[in-house]
């Protein structure tokens, strides 16, 4: 990678660098908390028939991890994008 200035900005700028790994840690902790984000509040919803009956699907709700799991995943992909459009301005869209 060339070391080239655009703006006064070094291409190598650290920040850019951490931009894509925070947006990619940020995407990844939010997509493998997004599995305990949704259920049902009353345990294992395959183990508790009499409770839910044979369908179980109107009893499924969003549950306390998604509270900050689908935060993550929109703070994620805002970073990426952000971090993607600044190396395109580096490369003039190559």
């Amino acid at each position: 990678m060339a070391n080239r200035e655009t703006n006064g900005v070094s291409e190598t700028f650290p920040a850019h660098f951490a931009l894509f790994i925070l947006g990619g840690l940020c995407v990844g902790a939010g997509l493998l908390s997004l599995y305990w984000s949704f259920g049902w509040d009353g345990g294992a919803l395959n183990s508790n028939y009499a409770a839910t009956g044979f369908s179980g699907l109107d009893n499924i709700s969003a549950l306390d991890a998604s509270d900050y799991s689908i935060p993550l995943v929109v703070v994620g992909i805002s970073c990426l994008v952000y971090a993607n459009a600044i190396a395109w301005r580096y490369t003039g869209g190559y």
